[in-house]
């Protein structure tokens, strides 16, 4: 039976080519480090003989508590944790999540891959410590909105809209039913339940709004990170390029009669395509109805709904 040389887990063998000697990277990564470790050990103990020159300075903890040597003759000099993983998010905001690997990161480092295990076990740990580095950026320890939870909670799904819009690939990592359960992004949604203290809510419900609001930044961001990815590849078309040529254009060729109502938006197109508007307007719109759920269940006013968009214009409600 074929095995794992580090962890002893059963490996399947290929039909063709090279077998196994690992299950994981992270397995490959602690062979490696018990390699050196061996090493180390071998060359005191030449040491010791006479036989080889002082050893390099002990180790010291780096970034994460992992254990690094000072040598200046090592081709990784230089290297620490944060330093691959703020190269990790450059590359994914450069070329899409889907082209950072270990050995693109080492690559662009300059550095041999494996002296990457050295600080972070293998890419599922990297994408970890991406997800914790961008959400650590702005800071939860803010005080509260004095306004109350409404003004929270679009502070909340401002700050989000906006992390899309700067790390498109996060969306990819977290808007999923097992997202990294990292400090920074786990602070964050504490905080955000923490906009209903006070209101008598159970613990489910508040759960369940913060989620509604937070679905609507992860909803309408599909579309901007679409068109982020469209940018990148080069040659595509906005959205809104796409509803005020290719929309219309369809909808002539089809016959506008069969579709009067979408017809009737080919002279402002620029409308439903602005999405900075369209989330501002979603997001009022849900908050609004959350106002008068909580004013149910509380007994409370619910706050003032906003009638015009955050960087727009009062507008009259005859309008």
């Amino acid at each position: 039976m074929l095995t794992c040389v580090q962890c002893g887990k059963e490996l399947t063998a290929p039909s063709r080519g090279r077998r196994p000697l690992y299950c994981s990277r992270s397995c490959q990564a602690r062979a490696y480090r018990a390699r050196l470790e061996s090493r180390t050990g071998q060359e005191a103990w030449r040491e010791k003989k006479g036989d080889r020159p002082p050893p390099p300075p002990p180790a010291r903890p780096a970034p994460g508590g992992r254990a690094t040597r000072e040598d200046p003759h090592r081709t990784d000099a230089g290297l620490s944790r944060e330093r691959i993983v703020w190269t990790a998010i450059r590359i994914a905001n450069a070329d899409g999540l889907e082209s950072m690997s270990m050995r693109h990161v080492a690559n662009v480092l300059g550095v041999k891959v494996m002296s990457l295990y050295n600080y972070i076990d293998g890419k599922d740990e990297l994408i970890d410590l991406m997800v914790e580095a961008v959400f650590s950026e702005g800071g939860d320890a803010e005080p509260r909105d004095p306004r109350g939870w409404r003004a929270e909670l679009e502070a909340a799904a401002r700050w989000e809209w906006a992390l899309y819009s700067t790390y498109p690939w996060v969306l990819e990592v977290i808007a999923t039913v097992q997202p990294p359960l990292v400090p920074s992004l786990l602070a964050r949604f504490e905080r955000g339940l923490g906009a209903f203290d006070g209101l008598g809510l159970d613990p489910v419900t508040t759960h369940r709004i913060y989620l509604g609001v937070s679905g609507i930044a992860q909803g309408l961001a599909l579309l901007r990170v679409s068109e982020i990815a469209s940018e990148r590849r080069g040659g595509g078309i906005s959205l809104s390029q796409w509803r005020s040529v290719k929309v219309p254009a369809v909808l002539e060729e089809l016959g506008t009669d069969r579709y009067p109502r979408q017809a009737a938006l080919r002279n402002s197109p620029e409308v439903i395509a602005d999405l900075e508007e369209i989330f501002e307007f979603s997001l009022q719109r849900l908050l609004d109805g959350i106002a008068r759920f909580l004013e149910g269940e509380t007994g409370r006013s619910p706050s003032p709904p906003r009638l015009w968009p955050r960087s727009g214009p009062p507008l009259t409600e005859d309008h």
